[in-house]
């Protein structure tokens, strides 16, 4: 079984204003429907490679909250090409304000993942 990886987000603390739901991306690794669970929604994510041709899993989570969020977790399950899961990853942010976006890029192994599936959120 492969070991989970646990990456914090490079973008960490960074906020942009909320854009509307985005549509979810055509590519397989984007397969996503807005899921909403203490008061965090997934707006979209993809894997792709990032300029050092890495793999990385990117997205946009949402605080649709009226309130500030010390800490938001977002968690994924990675799979191969054929469907076997391989790994996790998960991207965290501390201070996401009440009604802002957050987008977040990590690097995943292993770097074969071809897609990915929301596990879940946590926030405090």
């Amino acid at each position: 079984m492969a070991a989970a990886l646990s990456v914090l987000s490079s973008g960490c603390g960074k906020q942009n204003a909320q854009a509307p739901a985005k549509p979810a991306s055509t590519t397989p690794a984007a397969q996503t429907t807005p899921v909403n669970a203490e008061g965090l929604s997934l707006l979209d994510f993809t894997i792709t490679k990032n300029q050092a041709g890495k793999s990385v899993l990117k997205g946009n989570v949402s605080n649709t909250t009226t309130r500030k969020l010390d800490r938001a977790t977002v968690e994924f399950k990675l799979f191969d090409k054929t469907g076997n899961e391989v790994g996790t990853a998960m991207a965290s942010v501390d201070n996401l304000g009440a009604r802002f976006s957050w987008s977040f890029e990590v690097e995943i192994q292993p770097q074969d993942a071809a897609s990915a599936k929301l596990v879940g959120f946590t926030a405090k």
